[in-house]
């Protein structure tokens, strides 16, 4: 059975975190020669290439498997040292990956409740929840925000329920584009609004009311406040979350369009390990979606 030392897995860890040796080499204060043969030792000791030595520096399939037991050991060490210090010791870096609504909306208070309760720092990793399972796969981070329950051995699932995302625009510009209603061809010429070309979420909408695919001119606005305030300038016609939505609706900033909500279920998959801050996160998420 194979055994790996504590010092390979971790210099792996930071060579894929840092995207150099020598940067890695500066992270755990060590020479860059002696990562350089760090890695070499952990590649000849499994028989398999672990990083590709490219800029940055990126972990192979199996360099991956490996990642994710540093993350996990750094992890599980760290917990263990801060509890036999009294919680006097170094805070625990917890990295999980989130989408840029569920920031906007609900997951910062239960961050802020996991930093109060305990000796943590959490680093986020933010993309679509459609792309956010890549994350976990790599060994990036211990936890992730997913929209669909990705087959990953080893990983817990949750689920968060659904974010419900509504379609809006301002009143002036639901004048001016769909003064006859909404169908193909008012779609097909008023802007809309995406985060970025991997959001699908206005395109379930069109797709939902007239039945297929439309091209409408599209605007890019890349983070979930600005992409509200985009649609509340009148740039554009978006889907925003309802948590959102509801303020600007209530004092008329917004109205709704007649297009169905669009539900994007979410899920928590983390890591499967006895960890006291892992579940603590976990429990404060499913609380908060339940509300």
């Amino acid at each position: 059975m194979l055994e790996f030392g504590q010092d390979s897995l971790l210099t792996l860890a930071a060579v894929v975190r840092e995207g150099t040796f020598d940067a890695a080499a500066e992270a755990l204060h060590i020479t860059p020669s002696a990562v350089s043969q760090r890695i070499k030792a952990l590649e000849a000791q499994v028989g398999r290439v672990v990083v590709r030595r490219t800029k940055p520096v990126t972990a192979t399939a199996d360099g991956q498997v490996l990642v994710r037991l540093a993350r996990q050991w750094e992890l599980l060490t760290a917990e263990a040292h801060t509890e036999l210090l009294g919680g006097t010791g170094e805070r625990v870096h917890l990295p999980i990956a989130a989408n840029a609504d569920s920031l906007a909306t609900w997951l910062l208070p239960v961050l802020a409740d996991l930093h109060r309760d305990h000796a943590v720092a959490v680093e986020v990793m933010r993309d679509d929840e459609s792309r956010n399972a890549d994350f976990l796969r790599s060994g990036e981070v211990l936890g992730a925000i997913t929209s669909a329950p990705a087959d990953i051995r080893g990983c817990t699932v949750v689920s968060l329920g659904a974010m419900r995302y509504l379609p809006v625009a301002t009143p002036d510009y639901v004048q001016r584009y769909f003064p006859g209603g909404v169908d193909e061809r008012s779609l097909r010429q008023a802007p809309v609004i995406r985060f970025d070309r991997s959001d699908d979420i206005q395109w379930a909408a069109i797709a939902d009311t007239v039945g297929g695919h439309v091209n409408p001119p599209t605007v890019y606005i890349p983070a979930s406040t600005e992409f509200n305030r985009a649609v509340e300038l009148g740039i554009g016609w978006g889907t925003v979350p309802s948590e959102q939505a509801t303020p600007a609706l209530a004092d008329g900033r917004l109205v709704r369009l007649p297009m169905r909500p669009v539900d994007v279920p979410l899920f928590w998959q983390y890591w499967k390990l006895s960890s006291p801050v892992l579940q603590s996160l976990t429990d404060l998420m499913v609380a908060a979606r339940g509300d």
